[in-house]
């Protein structure tokens, strides 16, 4: 009759690939974007690349700890489920 909604946890393993998928595309356009400069050899390039370098693992950085605290949220909703049906 009333199904039951997923759970944080549940949704997010569903979906991790996806999520890392989506979060990955701005580094996949920066890594498109070092080949471009590369490719055009402008006269400020190791500036540009420089740039690139510095926001490419900033964001990576970023995302690794998303990705980690999202891990957590999902096992800790995981944990609060099995301890709602013990009880």
């Amino acid at each position: 009759m009333t199904d039951k909604k997923p759970s944080l946890s549940e949704i997010l393993n569903a979906n991790r690939r996806f999520i890392i998928a989506l979060l990955s595309f701005p580094i996949v356009g920066m890594i498109i974007a070092v080949g471009l400069v590369l490719y055009k050899k402008p006269d400020n390039m190791v500036v540009a690349l420089g740039v690139i370098f510095f926001l490419m693992v900033q964001y990576g950085l970023t995302v690794y700890f998303l990705i980690g605290r999202l891990d957590t949220l999902g096992k800790r909703g995981e944990d609060n489920n099995s301890e709602a049906f013990i009880d």
